[in-house]
């Protein structure tokens, strides 16, 4: 049964008709204004008492290096996880991101690497994805393929499924696994089930998220082609992937997609789903979420 803080989350989001604000382009933009007068946020308490970290610029954009302390009461291991934060490629990477890797950290000992990518719509995909693979690159040299995690949530989620994809097809060095927490992997939200999906989501809406997945795409280009919508291109040698997806959530249609696509042609694809968990929900300070997490560690670290 879906636990009470869970139920309460839901209730106020719904009250506070976030996913109707979010799908109006005019208060959408407002929200994207506030963003990005607010700017990206920083790094936890948490973290900075019990991490080392470390920032450089890739083309003017900011990249996090992040690793346990010493005495920081963590056991370094040689896991690394390479974090592309969600918000509809158009926002600010958040708080609760952040607690998130913090608290990975410190169940596995990895160290991890955070590029704030350029965002929409002021950036679309082919300005972003040289700055994130740049980033994997360093990280690559640093940490070794076979030790990375790629992972991120919603469009972030995206985002590391079309890196590795693109990795491959230019004959790269593939990370050795892939974390996809509530993907968006079809930015033309044109599947059917979606419309029936949006009446349980209280935070996104498919009228939304094809606004923001053209701004992705760029002007005039379409939202359904290849690394916009990953969904599309093959999933062959690609390394182990995880899913983590809720049935309340519009994007739960593209977990289905991808992990259909994977059974048809013999591909290991683990999917785990959250029963009545909305958008993002192991991100979320709930009790499912912390299940979600331990599952995560576990992947990460086997």
């Amino acid at each position: 049964m879906i636990s009470v803080r869970a139920r309460f989350i839901n209730l106020l989001l719904r009250l506070l008709k976030v996913q109707k604000r979010l799908a109006d382009y005019e208060t959408s933009m407002k929200f994207l204004a506030k963003d990005r007068q607010r700017g990206p946020a920083q790094p936890g308490r948490w973290l900075k008492k019990h991490s080392q970290i470390s920032e450089h610029r890739i083309d003017g954009h900011l990249v996090y290096e992040i690793g346990p302390k010493q005495d920081g009461g963590i056991q370094p291991s040689r896991h690394h996880i390479f974090y592309l934060h969600g918000g509809a490629y158009a926002f600010n990477i958040m708080t609760f991101h952040w607690a998130l890797i913090g608290k990975l950290i410190k169940a596995t000992g990895a160290s991890a690497t955070v590029p704030l990518y350029p965002l929409a719509p002021e950036h679309d995909w082919s300005r972003s994805y040289p700055v994130v693979m740049e980033a994997y690159k360093q990280a690559v040299a640093k940490y070794g393929a076979e030790n990375i995690t790629v992972m991120g949530d919603s469009a972030g989620g995206g985002y590391s499924l079309g890196l590795a994809q693109m990795l491959r097809d230019q004959a790269g060095p593939l990370p050795g696994k892939l974390i996809l927490l509530s993907p968006w992997l079809d930015a033309t939200a044109s599947d059917p089930s979606q419309k029936e999906l949006e009446k349980h989501d209280v935070l996104l809406s498919v009228q939304g998220a094809q606004t923001a997945g053209q701004f992705w795409a760029g002007e005039g280009n379409d939202p359904a082609a290849f690394p916009v919508s990953p969904l599309y291109t093959a999933i062959d040698q690609l390394p182990p992937i995880a899913i983590f997806a809720g049935n309340n959530d519009v994007l739960y249609a593209d977990a289905l997609r991808l992990k259909q696509k994977a059974d048809d042609q013999g591909i290991n694809v683990a999917l785990h789903v959250g029963d009545q968990m909305q958008h993002v929900w192991m991100l979320l300070p709930i009790r499912e979420a912390k299940l979600a997490q331990t599952q995560i560690a576990e992947f990460i670290t086997r």
